[in-house]
């Protein structure tokens, strides 16, 4: 095993408190009157005052959760599906223990802060669900379902996911934590596919759970789990008015008031709610204040659930119930076994400004609790729960704290990592240290410490662990958001404490990635989509690298097609210490490689390798797959184009590698109309939503159209499009255009032509039902529902079963120009590089412009390049 060092200190005694308060005291005997009158009445300094400092809303919240040893679960199809407001009240104003689960990371949809899709979305919304959950006080679980987008069905979500294997792990879930109750927003018949389907699973989980003939191999360690009520949201119509029953009896309502004031933290649970919503940006934007959520209501409306199901051994809901809870009692030997602490039978909250007695009555509790051991099995959780907030209300109000950091920011195979594990005593009694241990890659090693802890000292260790070579990496996180990798390695410091002969234990973790020596942190483009207009051009490719060792690196990094044996391309690299460093990778060798694909004019799929190799070996510390695309897309000839982008860089790796003259705008160019120089200009999906100031500028884009160019405007939401005098927002396009909720969710759903000689379907390229193979996702959404007659519509399409949707595409001239608004999804397609959306995007920034001399980028394609060295180069592309 690995070599520990350990450094056990004596307890080091901090500066005297005293003397600090003696000083400020004398300070303000010294300061002007005016001065002093300016402190609040109740906060004068107190030389008999404890320095230590005690965050009140954290030290009520760990009292008073030791009043409640139920569980609630709140189950969630995506991140931000969940009720944080229910969530929050549940933990805040009754100390329930509530643990969100989501059905999958939320990584199909759309981001709309960044460039990141698919698993880099998941890898954020999965960080931006835990920040949430601390707001809301609960603990956030994944079933790691694979979000593939905006689904209408249950049926096509279990397609996907897999019904049998979704509601395994959801069993799994419910057998592991153990909830009373189980609330959702979700039900079994309306909106997302992947809510109805949530909503369908926890409907059979609810009963699978409890079953010991259901998913056996769980039981192996773990044992069934009834839990006793499960509640869906009703829907709400209107104010904070009456709620549209949708499933469920009418008698069996809970209401929940999102208005209700915390007085703890002297704010509505709302309020904190909205602070946890905005956590989740990449969905947004969110609303700044409760006011703006209210718009202009003067509260905000009641939260009803309805009871679904009940537990057979479970005592029914009262008809006028006023909390999910109501009516569930626990034998009276397990209440007695888990009552809480109190002070003249009154609950610890009430003395909140006395902590040294907080701290006696804790004490009494522990030793007492101390002398029972047994309790029910079905039970034992509850125990383990209330112990653990015990531990917690003991530390805090005996200021003792746990502390476990680490000197590296990442761990590296076969390298070694130093972590610190501090026992910090800022109270005033002294602490006995029973055992202060380590936990790290499964093995659990004792730390040396003092005996005890004396008032206001300190104890630390150090220990050095070596990364085991065997350790696989965990980054790129996107890589791993399915594999269980994604939140990285735990380490765990455990102190097992006494105080005044009270037991109390204290945990400290910390979750670490690994990553190879040197590390490709970033590779641009991810995706190389060559065209007859780059064909001949030399492979660029821009990479980051960083050394994560504590020494230098040499070595070379390369860059060849290894399946294929066309070219390898090296450049040797040198890298300082912890040091990143940006380089450039060139190679003369793609015409050689595409010569018998262009010949063709066929699109094609490769990869090509970048590795790292250390100096004087040849094995990879260090690989990364580069995927390559080859479109026999062309363009108008001196094409110039001008873009303004939303959240990524889909259009301008897009534009560059069809070889066009293009230059991102800022909008100060709209705003002054210097726009002569573009033939066509293109409003990337979201743009008005991305750049508010687009709007204003608007005019000047349709007076470009006017002048004669092209615009093309990306899809955008119903709410950022549509007219709203109250947001100050016209009708941007230059005939009307009215968006709706509709959507074609299936990526391989038929796509009619209904203009076949339509010049957009046939110049540069010609656009056949073949272009659309190999969609993602889906083909479009928010398609407009109203549409001026000036417009043409190309194409029609449809979810099976559903009405044809014909606004997917809209042309018009307007002035000597052309203005086209498309809703379909063109930047997911060009984003993974589709060949037929490359075609259809060139035709588009190429429409309205005459056909010139020597108009069209055609690639020499009627004979192969000659001489070919090395290799078959017709094979590093496949259909």
């Amino acid at each position: 095993m690995e070599a520990i060092k350990q450094f056990g200190t004596k307890p080091q005694r901090k500066p005297f408190p005293g003397l600090l308060c003696l000083l400020l005291c004398a300070l303000l005997v010294l300061a002007p009157s005016s001065r002093a009158q300016e402190l609040p009445p109740s906060s004068p300094p107190s030389p008999t005052a404890t320095v230590r400092a005690i965050d009140k809303p954290e030290l009520y919240q760990a009292l008073h959760d030791l009043t409640n040893p139920w569980t609630v679960m709140c189950v969630a199809a995506h991140p931000d599906d969940e009720d944080g407001t229910t969530l929050t009240i549940l933990r805040r104003k009754y100390g329930l223990l509530t643990v969100s689960l989501f059905s999958t990371y939320g990584e199909g949809g759309q981001n709309a802060v960044g460039p990141e899709l698919y698993e880099e979305l998941g890898v954020i919304r999965a960080r931006e669900t835990i920040e949430a959950s601390k707001i809301q006080g609960s603990e956030p679980y994944f079933l790691g379902l694979r979000d593939f987008g905006f689904s209408k069905s249950a049926e096509e979500t279990f397609r996907v996911w897999g019904h049998d294997e979704a509601l395994r792990r959801m069993v799994l879930k419910i057998r592991e934590l153990r909830p009373d109750i189980i609330i959702t927003n979700h039900d079994t018949s309306r909106g997302h596919g992947h809510h109805q389907a949530t909503g369908r699973l926890i409907l059979e989980a609810f009963d699978a759970a409890a079953d010991p003939n259901r998913f056996t191999e769980q039981l192996q360690r773990l044992t069934v789990w009834q839990p006793s009520r499960l509640f869906v949201r009703s829907r709400v119509a209107g104010g904070s008015g009456a709620a549209i029953q949708s499933t469920g009896n009418t008698e069996n309502l809970i209401t929940v008031d999102p208005n209700e004031r915390d007085p703890t933290r002297g704010k509505i649970y709302a309020d904190q709610a909205l602070a946890a919503l905005r956590q989740h940006a990449s969905q947004g934007p969110w609303p700044k204040t409760i006011a703006e959520r209210m718009r202009g209501e003067t509260s905000l409306p009641l939260i009803r659930y309805a009871l679904v199901r009940e537990a057979p051994s479970a005592k029914q809901l009262p008809g006028a119930a006023k909390t999910f809870l109501e009516g569930l009692s626990l034998p009276e030997t397990i209440s007695a076994r888990l009552a809480a602490p109190t002070i003249d039978s009154r609950p610890l909250t009430e003395f909140i400004e006395e902590p040294d007695k907080v701290l006696n009555a804790l004490i009494g509790w522990r030793r007492q609790q101390g002398n029972t051991t047994n309790i029910a099995p079905e039970h034992s959780h509850r125990l383990r729960l209330i112990t653990e907030r015990g531990n917690r209300a003991l530390g805090l109000t005996s200021g003792v704290t746990l502390i476990l950091k680490s000197n590296n920011s990442l761990l590296v195979p076969g390298n070694p990592a130093r972590f610190t594990v501090s026992l910090d005593n800022t109270g005033d009694r002294t602490v006995d240290i029973n055992r202060l241990s380590f936990l790290s890659w499964g093995t659990r090693a004792p730390l040396d410490a003092a005996e005890q802890l004396v008032a206001d000292t300190e104890t630390s260790n150090t220990v050095d662990r070596v990364t085991p070579t065997t350790a696989m990496p965990t980054v790129p996180l996107a890589h791993h958001l399915y594999d269980g990798k994604l939140f990285g390695e735990r380490f765990v410091a455990d102190a097992d404490l006494d105080i005044d002969g009270a037991r109390f234990s204290l945990s400290a973790a910390t979750k670490m990635d690994i990553a190879p020596a040197v590390e490709f942190k970033e590779i641009s483009p991810s995706l190389y989509v060559l065209t007859p207009a780059i064909i001949n051009r030399p492979l660029v490719i821009k990479i980051k690298l960083s050394n994560n060792l504590a020494r230098q690196f040499r070595g070379t990094v390369k860059l060849s097609a290894p399946r294929y044996h066309i070219f390898e391309v090296g450049r040797e690299i040198i890298l300082e210490p912890y040091e990143t460093q940006e380089l450039t990778i060139r190679s003369n060798a793609i015409p050689l490689a595409s010569a018998a694909v262009s010949r063709r004019a066929r699109d094609g799929f490769g990869q090509f390798l970048l590795s790292v190799e250390s100096e004087g070996s040849s094995q990879p510390i260090a690989q990364r797959f580069l995927h390559v695309v080859y479109s026999a897309s062309r363009v108008v000839r001196d094409l110039r184009v001008g873009f303004i982008p939303s959240f990524d860089k889909t259009l301008e790796q897009s534009l560059m590698a069809l070889g066009v003259n293009a230059q991102e705008l800022r909008i100060e160019q709209l705003q002054t109309g210097e726009l002569a120089n573009y033939d066509t200009l293109i409003i990337d999906n979201r743009g008005y939503q991305a750049h508010a100031e687009l709007i204003a500028a608007n005019s000047s884009l349709l007076n470009y159209v006017r002048e004669g160019g092209t615009l093309i405007v990306f899809y955008h939401k119903t709410e950022e499009w549509n007219p709203d005098p109250s947001k100050g927002r016209p009708q941007l396009a230059p005939f009307p255009i009215v968006l709706g909720n509709e959507r074609v969710t299936q990526e391989t759903a038929p796509v009619k032509f209904l203009e076949p000689e339509h010049r957009l379907l046939n110049f540069p390229n010609r656009i056949t039902r073949a272009d659309f193979d190999r969609w993602i996702q889906e083909r479009g959404l928010y398609f407009p529902k109203e549409w001026d007659p000036k417009y043409q519509t190309l194409f029609e399409t449809a979810d099976d079963g559903e009405p044809s949707l014909k606004g997917g595409l809209l042309a018009t001239k307007y002035g000597r120009g052309y203005y086209i608004y498309t809703s379909l999804v063109w930047y997911r397609q060009l984003g993974v590089g589709v060949p037929g959306a490359f075609r259809m995007f060139a035709n588009m920034i190429s429409y309205g412009h005459p056909k010139r001399k020597r108009s069209i980028r055609f690639h020499r394609n009627d004979r192969p390049l000659a001489n070919l060295k090395s290799g078959n180069p017709e094979r590093l592309f496949s259909k």
